[in-house]
């Protein structure tokens, strides 16, 4: 069944998507100086950085690949290790799996988010990161899960794909570990039938995810 998003397509939407198509411009680059060129895309970046007080945002194709750029701009490698809930969706993994990470399942609790008492007990040579889901809008325990992450120089990529619009002790999700990842999927409160997004506040990271998502390109 489709989430909330997907109920709220109007005319407004419909109008959005056929003034795009009647310009010709189907792409996310283009000439700022042509009327016809309407940068949505960047638009939505800046205004959706400027939303959650973050510097970067990169938008992509799903959030499966906002996931799996984040992955690989994290700088991790075939046989690293990743600590991921149990109680997730399959991209959670997938997106870890792809380029050789092995995701390291991990207890959630009452909350139905990973569970901080069990993450140092999956905690190993290899664990290079965390991977805090938060489920179906409701924030993982974040000052527990960095004091950990900070404990054992881990990395933190928020999977924020069911979690649009939440927030943590005032700030966005996705801005709180390293780098975080939203999906724009139908079954998405917020949705433009599939897409995602990348948010982060390390340029260098930010780079390196534009570069993973469209053919290693430097932004602009």
């Amino acid at each position: 069944m489709a989430g909330p998003g997907a109920y709220w397509f109007g005319k407004e939407e419909i109008e959005s998507v056929m003034e795009v198509m009647k310009t010709g411009y189907l792409f996310r680059y283009g000439s700022e100086t042509d009327p016809n060129f309407l940068h949505k895309v960047s638009t939505l970046e800046k205004e959706l950085a400027a939303f959650m007080n973050a510097k970067h945002v990169l938008a992509t194709s799903s959030g499966t690949s906002a996931l799996l750029s984040s992955v690989v701009a994290l700088g991790l490698k075939p046989g690293d290790e990743i600590i991921v809930p149990a109680y997730t969706f399959v991209a959670s993994y997938s997106s870890v799996i792809f380029p050789g990470i092995i995701p390291v399942l991990a207890e959630i609790d009452e909350s139905l988010t990973l569970d901080p008492n069990d993450i140092e007990k999956r905690i190993t040579p290899k664990t290079k990161a965390i991977m805090p889901v938060h489920m179906l809008g409701n924030m993982c325990n974040m000052d527990r899960i960095m004091a950990i992450a900070k404990k054992h120089n881990l990395l933190v990529l928020e999977d924020c794909c069911q979690s649009a619009g939440a927030s943590y002790k005032g700030k966005k999700a996705g801005t709180i570990g390293n780098i975080g990842a939203y999906s724009l999927n139908v079954f998405k409160t917020i949705n433009s039938g599939d897409g995602g997004f990348v948010v982060t506040n390390d340029s260098k990271l930010y780079e390196t995810a534009f570069g993973v998502h469209d053919q290693g390109h430097k932004p602009n």
